[in-house]
């Protein structure tokens, strides 16, 4: 009886012996990859801030002028070049050309108003169904 505990006890001593020794090379994979991981980490860190502070240096007035007077050549404006609203010439549109398409009616659904229409000089569009193609 004791050497069968006895072999009991040291195959259960050899299996947690060999679960600790993966376990360790396990942990230790992990932590090279942690260590890995906080370095790319620093490294994003140290190049966005020399990112930013680029930015902040491309971003001076007198940087942003010279780019500015180099890629857009902007013309002064001349008084008799500004006009008013109403002086500006519309095209005549007809009202035929741009109908809006009615939608089909869906006999399932209330076109009742939710709220009470509005009495005055504004009225709302409403949708009613005549009857007429679907």
């Amino acid at each position: 009886m004791k050497l069968n505990l006895t072999i009991i006890s040291l195959v259960l001593v050899a299996a947690v012996s060999f679960g600790l020794y993966q376990l360790s090379y396990e942990v230790q994979g992990l932590e090279k990859n942690l260590k890995s991981l906080n370095q790319n980490i620093s490294e994003n860190k140290e190049t966005i801030r020399i990112l930013k502070a680029e930015w902040t240096y491309q971003n001076r007035p007198d940087v942003l002028q010279s780019l500015a007077s180099k890629y857009l050549p902007l013309l002064l404006i001349a008084p008799y070049q500004v006009a008013s609203v109403g002086e500006v010439p519309y095209p005549q549109i007809d009202p035929e050309q741009y109908t809006v398409p009615i939608p089909r009616h869906n006999p399932r659904r209330d076109y009742t108003p939710a709220t009470p229409l509005p009495r005055g000089p504004v009225q709302l569009a409403t949708f009613t169904h005549t009857g007429g193609v679907q």
